[in-house]
């Protein structure tokens, strides 16, 4: 056994050990000064995937499948996650009951455990789904045109729940009418999101975000015209992963090829070049998207959230199922190139899934297990060390999240420390991502659009 695999297997026992009481977590997690440096809010949402117990129920269920021992300990996270549920937010996948059923999903194991409860859950996603999506048709009966996020996306979108609908209809336990229609209602939405609208005397893509419809005063400023979001948390990629995990579920809906083909032909075309390579952007504004040209530049991570790991994870995926090689071949490109492309230029922080180490580490992992790359199984071995370099015994959970803050542009330490411990942006996600794998796609890996 190799010196890297016994440090990963260390590195998860760390954090599995440091994690396993969800009272201590909640208690490290919501402590009053490990804030959020940008919005000021702590760091702990008890019923979200990104930084509360469903995320950390995911890790205890994958332990669990190869060892029994730690089913007891999934359940007691499920279970305080569970108590959660009359105050918790409800936001599409990372947040709320959906965020539950995703945990439970993932805990079931080959035996079915939480049977009545993911019952439950899958009718209540199911019921939200539908008020949501009545919501959307009313907008656009209504002659607007553009949409926002909660449209389409991953984290909070009909995208992510979309995807667990996809899972719900195929199982027994879950399945029933509700699910069944607000499974084919959630498709048939996210094909029409890809269909062009006619806006100012341009065609173009249904998913441009209005500027009356950006999140932020510094996103309205920024695209003061509105934009198009290329990227798989916030971006087109996440419908186009969903749209995959349909066609492979048997789920398709009319339309479902030509989305997928527009999606993935418009990512094609936004394919910018750099010293090292292609890569695609983060997101393009409206002037970027009707000029005859493409930018010469655009800014973009080197993430899972945004930027070329995301979109050549969807693109290749896309790719395989509806055989395209020459979108596998653009996506094998972008990723080889990233990989070439000096560290610095990365513009990611820390060990963490979202917009760190690990979730490039997963994307490297899961496109490479169809791939079988050299230049990917060597990122891979690479980003394994670059994980486990964060590795921090003296943290609560083994790893703690890094952020960047409004005045570190004028402080020696560029990045704030604070302890998470769920999948998205925790300790929780950093163990995940250092699994052993090779044998294809894990539950936890629907959340992130990877499979």
């Amino acid at each position: 056994m190799n010196d890297t695999l016994v440090r990963g297997e260390e590195a998860v026992s760390l954090v599995a050990q440091r994690l396993a009481d969800p009272e201590h977590v909640a208690a490290v997690a919501s402590r009053d000064d490990n804030r959020d440096p940008i919005y000021d809010a702590v760091m702990w949402g008890p019923l979200t995937l990104a930084n509360g117990l469903p995320g950390t129920a995911l890790l205890y269920g994958e332990l669990a499948r190869t060892d029994e021992t730690w089913r007891q300990v999934a359940h007691r996270h499920i279970t305080a996650a569970g108590q959660a549920m009359k105050s918790a937010p409800s936001r599409g996948l990372f947040s709320g009951p959906a965020a539950l059923l995703a945990a439970a999903q993932t805990c079931a194991g080959p035996e079915g455990h939480y049977g009545s409860l993911r019952r439950k859950l899958a009718v209540w996603v199911a019921q939200d789904q539908t008020e949501r999506l009545h919501v959307f048709d009313e907008q656009a009966r209504s002659g607007r045109t553009g949409v926002d996020w909660a449209a389409y996306d991953i984290i909070n979108g009909l995208s992510g729940t979309a995807r667990l609908l996809i899972d719900s209809a195929a199982d027994p336990a879950e399945a029933g009418p509700e699910v069944e229609a607000a499974l084919t209602a959630s498709l048939r939405h996210l094909v029409r999101v890809t269909e062009p609208v006619h806006v100012d005397g341009h065609d173009v893509p249904g998913w441009w975000v209005p500027v009356e419809l950006q999140i932020s005063e510094r996103d309205r400023e920024a695209y003061p015209r509105g934009d198009f979001n290329l990227g798989m948390a916030h971006g087109i990629a996440g419908p186009l992963a969903v749209l995959c995990s349909a066609v492979e579920g048997g789920r398709e809906v009319p339309g479902t090829h030509e989305a997928i083909h527009r999606i993935a032909d418009w990512l094609i075309s936004w394919t910018l070049h750099d010293e090292a390579g292609p890569y695609w952007p983060a997101r393009a504004g409206w002037d970027a998207e009707t000029a005859r040209d493409r930018p010469d530049a655009l800014f973009t991570r080197t993430a899972w959230c945004y930027g070329t790991p995301g979109v050549a994870a969807a693109l290749h995926r896309a790719g395989r199922i509806v055989n395209r090689p020459q979108w596998c071949t653009a996506a094998l490109g972008a990723l080889r190139a990233a990989l070439r492309r000096d560290e610095s230029l990365w513009a990611i922080e820390g060990a963490t899934v979202c917009h760190g180490y690990a979730g490039l580490l997963r994307v490297l992992t899961r496109v490479n297990e169809s791939a079988e790359d050299p230049e990917l199984l060597a990122g891979c071995r690479r980003l394994t060390g670059k994980v486990l370099e964060c590795a921090d015994a003296e943290a609560p959970f083994g790893f703690r999240h890094l952020m960047r803050f409004p005045a570190a542009a004028r402080s020696p330490v560029p990045h704030r420390a604070v302890d998470t411990a769920g999948m998205l942006e925790g300790a929780a996600g950093v163990a995940l991502s250092l699994l052993p794998t090779g044998t294809g796609p894990l539950p936890w890996d629907r959340t992130l659009g990877l499979a």
